[in-house]
């Protein structure tokens, strides 16, 4: 019979077969095996991809610098504007308050029990709630409170007052007691307080 002997390839020194003849291996002419890319492909790609990656983190760079930046501009606008209210004068003159006393000398004017009291007769609108204005050079009422509880001191019956809120700026004030009569004085005196008015005696 005819001899159908095919001769197999030698292996290597490790026992497999050459590279040459494997099934998909590159060839002598340069060609790739099948389902891989060249190396040069591979390389390109490897490029592109860190490329994007670049890229992605100069975008996301670009994304927080502004918005620091518009934090950091909203955050100095505030802090002028605050500099600004505390230099600026904004034409609020302010109040103040001031303090004083009603005495009634008139002993048949009043009546107590030693400690506490109140006027009668004539001066019966003199006791604990009586109202206490203060007006401008203008003639308007610019702050009102009340009369404390009426004290005996000495011989007197004495009504303490507070007025508070009084708006500054006016060269003269009248500040006045019921239907009292008003006295007249300057914002600095007001200011001293301890105004005393005294009736009756």
């Amino acid at each position: 019979m005819p001899d159908h002997t095919v001769a197999s390839p030698s292996p290597d020194s490790s026992g497999n077969s050459p590279a040459s003849e494997l099934p998909g291996a590159e060839s002598s002419a340069g060609q790739s095996m099948p389902g891989t890319l060249p190396t040069s492909a591979t390389t390109s790609s490897t490029v592109q991809s860190a490329s994007r990656r670049i890229l992605a983190t100069r975008i996301r760079t670009l994304r927080v610098v502004p918005a620091l930046a518009v934090g950091a501009a909203a955050g100095a606008a505030l802090v002028g504007l605050a500099w600004t209210l505390t230099a600026v004068d904004l034409g609020n003159p302010g109040t103040f308050s001031t303090t004083g006393g009603i005495f009634l000398a008139d002993s048949d004017g009043f009546v107590s029990d030693g400690k506490k009291c109140m006027g009668k007769g004539g001066y019966e609108d003199l006791r604990a709630g009586t109202e206490v204005t203060v007006t401008d050079a203008s003639g308007s009422v610019v702050a009102a409170d009340s009369l404390a509880l009426g004290k005996v001191v000495g011989e007197t019956c004495m009504f303490k007052f507070t007025v508070h809120d009084i708006p500054a700026g006016s060269k003269l004030f009248r500040i006045e007691v019921s239907h009292r009569g008003a006295i007249t004085k300057t914002e600095a005196e007001l200011r001293l307080g301890e105004i005393a008015l005294t009736l009756g005696g």
